[in-house]
This record gives structure tokens, sequence and C-alpha cells, in this order.
């Protein structure tokens, strides 16, 4: 699987990163990215379900050298008429 992730970035501005180690089995999706903030890289993975318009699921990083990790939803987007 390959593509990219856009999400908000500071300032507004949409932040693009590309999908690396992409997997789908069944409904399950697992990804991750890896994005570099004043100079240093970081790794976030990515895990999820599957549904007819959305991906719910957790993201997993290391921040300060403490594992963390949020939930996170991306959802279908529709065509403007």
């Amino acid at each position: 699987m390959a593509g990219t992730l856009s999400s908000p970035g500071q300032g507004g501005e949409e932040t693009k990163s590309e999908i690396e180690n992409g997997k789908i089995k069944g409904d399950e999706i697992s990804f991750s990215v890896t994005r570099e903030f004043n100079g240093n890289k970081r790794t976030m993975k990515y895990n999820g379900k599957i549904t007819a318009d959305a991906i719910k699921g957790k993201t997993e990083f290391d921040r300060n050298g403490e594992a963390q990790s949020r939930d996170w939803e991306a959802k279908r987007a529709t065509e403007a008429k």
C-alpha cells in the first residue's frame, strides 16, 4: 500500500507525509509515517479498522523517550457538487 497522509500543520498549512509499511488485511489497516520537527525525526505508527466511510484507530509514537498513543479518525471525502 502506498500513498500520503495529509494533516493540518502549524499555521493552518496542510502537511503531507509518505505512508510507509502500509498493510490491509480484511478490515484492518496499519501503516507508519515519519515526520521531521525542528530537525528531529519522529515515526508514528497507525492501526485502525475500516468501515464504509471512515477509519478509526490508534496511533503510537515516542515523545521524549516515553511511549504515547491517541485516537485518530479518517473520513471519506465527498465530492463537491
